[in-house]
């Protein structure tokens, strides 16, 4: 299965993984789906941002100076990017190149001016549910639904485990997983870019991958009600 220069819209895959499929905050809305380009970093732990000064939504527009968000509201709301602005994709370290329009993005903004991002964090769709079967880099995992989702990974994929770099040997039928990445050319499979192992611990806040209203599992801000739950 292709895992470069795919473009898959959100929206389509969502129809075609069902219910499984989840991103952060609103969910996958007509969102380009494609591998962008990330720097060296990685960090194997996230600070959860105030809820209180927290935006996400659809990219309408996006230059050096400044993004645009539509939100579920249907209101766009414009922030200005400065140097001081930083950029991630669940917990890897990216470039401003890889914002594009479409995408579903989390923004904290700035303490100081809630009309400045502080950080960009682009939002891709995620499964999460146990292992049932792993067969060189296709793992396939049975979601809370009880659905079957198969998740292709690579060389590039980055696997985190009780806050510690992991790999896929740690991978074993009956872990519980969530896998973050982009949608496959099938429609049906997720290119897993992160892969975070071993039981969610629950605390305040709702399901789903990031976004106001549902803590993220491992990546993304916390949940209106409080942080979300994360990997152990």
């Amino acid at each position: 299965m292709g895992k470069k220069n795919m473009a898959v819209k959100r929206v389509a895959a969502t129809t075609a993984l069902g219910v499984g499929l989840v991103a952060g905050g609103a969910g996958i809305a007509s969102a380009t789906s494609s591998h962008s380009p990330r720097d060296s970093t990685t960090s194997t732990s996230v600070t959860p941002p105030s809820p209180a000064n927290f935006a996400s939504g659809v990219v309408t527009a996006v230059s050096s100076a400044s993004i645009s968000v539509k939100g579920m509201d249907a209101t766009t709301s414009t922030y200005a990017i400065t140097s001081s602005t930083t950029f991630s994709e669940g917990p890897t370290t990216v470039t401003p190149s890889a914002l594009t329009v479409g995408q579903h993005v989390g923004i904290q903004l700035s303490a100081s001016d809630d009309s400045t991002a502080a950080n960009i964090d682009i939002q891709l769709p995620a499964l999460f549910g146990t292992v049932t079967s792993i067969s060189g880099d296709t793992v396939v995992i049975t979601d809370l639904e009880g659905f079957s989702r198969t998740i292709v990974v690579d060389s590039s994929t980055n696997y985190m485990k009780s806050g510690a770099t992991a790999s896929l040997s740690d991978v074993v039928v009956g872990s519980a997983i969530i896998a973050e990445g982009t949608v496959d050319a099938n429609l049906t499979s997720l290119d897993a870019t992160n892969v975070v192992i071993g039981l969610p611990s629950q605390q305040s806040g709702g399901p789903g991958i990031g976004g106001p209203g549902g803590g993220g599992p491992g990546f993304g801000p916390p949940g209106a009600n409080g942080a979300g739950p994360h990997a152990e």
